[in-house]
C-alpha cells in the first residue's frame, strides 16, 4: 500500500465545524478533516447536486465564525455509506464524502484559515 503524498498536515475538525457548497447551499455537512490546502466533509446526498462549484463556505455552528466564498475546486465526491437496501428513497439520502482543494487564497483568507485550524481542530487526522 502506498503512503499518501500530501503537501499539508490534515487536522480533525471539532463537532461544530461545517462546510457548505452550491449557490443555495445544496451540499452542507460536517467537516471531517481540514488543512491549509483543502478539506473533506460529509453530507446527505439528496437530489439535484449536479451544479459546478468553485466556492465553499466554512462555518462554526453556535458562533459568528464564517468564511464566505473560499475559492476551491472539487477533487472527489464519493459515497461514504450506502445502505444495503433496495429502496430508491433511502439510496437518494445516503452519505457522501466530498474532498475540496483550496485555490489561490488571499492573505486574509489564509490568515483566517490558519486561525480556524489552530483553534477549531482536535488533532492530526489519521492517514
Amino acid at each position: 500500500m502506498r503512503s499518501e503524498q500530501r503537501k499539508h498536515d490534515r487536522f480533525m475538525a471539532k463537532e461544530n465545524a461545517f462546510a457548505a457548497l452550491g449557490r443555495n447551499y445544496t451540499r452542507v455537512g460536517k467537516i471531517k478533516d481540514i488543512s491549509i490546502g483543502g478539506l473533506a466533509f460529509e453530507y446527505i446526498r439528496g437530489k439535484g447536486l449536479k451544479e459546478h462549484v468553485s466556492k465553499i463556505d466554512i462555518f462554526l455552528v453556535g458562533t459568528e465564525f464564517h468564511l464566505y466564498k473560499v475559492p476551491c475546486k472539487l477533487i472527489y465526491n464519493i459515497d461514504a455509506y450506502v445502505p444495503e437496501i433496495n429502496n430508491k428513497l433511502v439510496k437518494i439520502y445516503t452519505t457522501k464524502r466530498c474532498g475540496i482543494q483550496f485555490e489561490k487564497l488571499s492573505k486574509d483568507f489564509e490568515t483566517l484559515l490558519k486561525f480556524f485550524i489552530k483553534n477549531h481542530t482536535i488533532g492530526s487526522a489519521p492517514g
